[in-house]
């Protein structure tokens, strides 16, 4: 059967309202996974670690930067010197010298010379580096470090007349990870390798050089086993092909265990980066002019809106638990594959969290709202049917609940139903025959009575009207075919018949207990009917609307002309389209084709009977 609502704005604003609440699902998941990722320290570190996952291990191979070369100063030298912290100032005077005489570009000193040693080699150092006819940087600490008041004189002293950048380097909070370089500090002074590189004249346009900070774009390895720049022990310096230096920078540094040793993405196994060789990434990084290989934020932004929007779609197609949750992973773990295989192709590289965050939160948000909506709309229906129907009936409303369902409320729909109308007869008598209290009692215990006779044959009562009832049987959930019409109405006149013997049943108890015994009249009609929920927020109620309602209400009332009765106690009158659905299946009489209040066209009844009673007989004879 068509519904009224298909055909009109009652189908189209519900997805209209799915669509304006999945949007804003989207925006909320995709502004809260971006703040979040940045603003929450457990969700940041989590996404700095992948980051730092992706750099050790899929860092596509490179070959080793040419313009680099790194001068260890490591344990076998230092056991070779007489003075080993400071580092020996002659040894020092020697290396720059050697290695201006192999034509190096320029050379970086990343040894702080805080501490005087003897002062004829301590000058021989500052001579050595004021002559060189090669750019000498030295590094100095800026203002936060912490130095004595003697080692900071010592320190300006030294360093006068001589180029200098700070080699301080930026450490997460979080974790004490190098990630990223500051090229100029508070007072302005250039980093080590932002100075290194403007003397070198090597600062590709473009670069990272400026004030503000960036993201260390670590250069790869050729391989596991070659480090990212040549790399030679100082003491080696002397003996190794000119070729090999020239027109390269010396960044010269200690390798010592424990000494300027820090935690880096590179740093694999629990290892540490040398200082020197982070200085020496961040000086290949100005020199190459290259940014981080991040996604830009204008990509993730866009990545995030997407996996917001695939979570939130996931989540309306309705999959129960059992397999939304591992969809939900396994869409988890093909973002981070994907990521990695990005990375490792050479590609940006994809910080993970906050589009992980926007594709489990998108399906989160519409899971809940769609949960609440679902209780919601449960607690609707249940409001209007649950309190009358039996729980198979109540399963099917819920379960069926998208054929008919918009808003939150059931929408207008035409169907065949069958009406079900019932009155007790000489109520006026039995009201002036009890007090109200007992009378309210007595009620009660009828209506409870009959209202599970009528959920027990799969009915739904909608209303009570004073001691009458109004039940319905082929709503809310339409029909289709003539034959799930006709076991509605079969189950209609077989509900009524057994409400008689129910009745029965009471009246033995009630005139035991002195109180009168009642009969009842029944009406039922099959035929089409405008169902739908009327009134508001405060008051709503499922209501049937056309002739077959108003016809099944007449037929009750028609019950008064008839002269027999169905049983001993109930007199139940059909409508003819019923009865052509039952006629096979109960026993009945004509009461004839006559004209009912309020209709135009004549009606044929039928009168049925109780096959199983004894006592059906006249109404006359029944003592009415």
């Amino acid at each position: 059967m068509g519904t009224s609502g298909d055909r009109s704005g009652w189908a189209k604003a519900p997805w209209l309202a799915k669509g304006l609440v999945g949007l804003a699902a989207v925006v909320g998941v995709s502004a809260a996974a971006l703040g979040l990722t940045r603003l929450v320290p457990p969700l940041r570190s989590a996404d700095e670690s992948f980051r730092d996952l992706a750099i050790a291990y899929f860092t596509p191979s490179a070959p080793q930067h040419t313009g680099i070369v790194l001068v260890t100063l490591g344990e076998d030298l230092f056991a070779t010197l007489a003075c080993r912290s400071p580092v020996d100032r002659g040894f020092l005077a020697d290396l720059v010298g050697t290695l201006e005489a192999a034509g190096v570009r320029a050379i970086g000193l990343d040894i702080l010379f805080d501490q005087p040693t003897l002062p004829a080699l301590d000058e021989r150092l500052r001579q050595r580096i004021q002559r060189a006819r090669v750019p000498v940087v030295a590094i100095t600490a800026l203002g936060d470090t912490p130095l004595t008041e003697e080692q900071r004189r010592y320190l300006g002293r030294f360093l006068d007349g001589i180029p200098h950048g700070h080699a301080n380097l930026a450490k997460d909070r979080l974790d004490g990870t190098v990630r990223w370089h500051v090229p100029r500090g508070p007072d302005g002074l250039p980093s080590f390798p932002a100075r290194l590189a403007q003397l070198a004249g090597g600062t590709a346009a473009g670069g990272p050089a400026g004030a503000e900070p960036f993201r260390i774009d670590w250069h790869a390895r050729p391989s596991l086993d070659t480090p990212p720049f040549p790399t030679y022990p100082a003491d080696m310096v002397g003996m190794l092909p000119r070729g090999w230096l020239a027109g390269r920078i010396a960044v010269v540094g200690t390798v010592l265990v424990g000494v300027d040793q820090h935690r880096t993405p590179l740093s694999v196994a629990g290892l540490s980066t040398p200082g020197v060789e982070i200085q020496a990434h961040a000086l290949a990084q100005i020199l190459d002019g290259r940014t981080s290989r991040d996604l830009p934020s204008g990509w993730i932004v866009a990545l995030v809106l997407a996996l917001s929007a695939a979570g939130v779609a996931l989540a309306v197609v309705g999959w129960p638990v059992w397999l939304l949750v591992p969809a939900s992973l396994l869409g988890l773990l093909a973002l981070w594959a994907a990521a990695l295989a990005l990375f490792a192709l050479g590609g940006p590289l994809v910080a993970t969290m906050a589009p992980s965050a926007a594709w489990l939160g998108g399906i989160a948000a519409m899971t809940a709202h769609l949960s609440l909506k679902e209780r919601t709309d449960r607690r609707s229906l249940m409001q209007l049917f649950a309190n009358h129907v039996s729980q198979p009936v109540a399963d099917e409303i819920w379960r069926e609940r998208a054929t008919f369902l918009a808003g939150g409320r059931p929408r207008p729909q035409e169907l065949t139903a069958t009406v079900f109308f019932s009155d007790i007869e000489g109520f006026t008598t039995v009201c002036e025959a009890l007090e109200p209290e007992p009378l309210i009692l007595w009620l009660e215990g009828y209506l409870d009575a009959m209202v599970r006779v009528v959920a027990a044959h799969e009915g739904i009562v909608l209303r009570f009207i004073g001691d009458a009832i109004l039940a319905v049987f082929g709503a809310p959930v339409a029909r289709t075919t003539q034959a799930e019409i006709d076991a509605d109405a079969e189950r209609a006149v077989r509900c009524a018949i057994q409400m008689g013997r129910e009745l029965q049943e009471l009246n033995r108890r009630w005139q035991a207990e002195g109180l009168p015994a009642i009969g009842i009249r029944i009406g039922i009609h099959t035929g089409p009917l405008v169902a739908g929920s009327l009134g508001g927020l405060r008051h709503m109620e499922y209501s049937l609307l056309g002739d077959t309602a108003n016809t099944a209400a007449r037929l009750e009332a028609l019950g008064k002309t008839v002269g027999m009765r169905s049983s001993p106690h109930c007199r139940i009158v059909i409508g003819e389209p019923t009865w052509t659905a039952v006629q096979d299946k109960v026993v009945g009489l004509p009461v004839g084709e006559m004209a009912l209040k309020g209709k135009r066209k004549a009606v044929r009844a039928w009168l049925v009977l109780d096959r199983e009673e004894e006592g059906v007989r006249p109404a006359a004879e029944a003592g009415e």
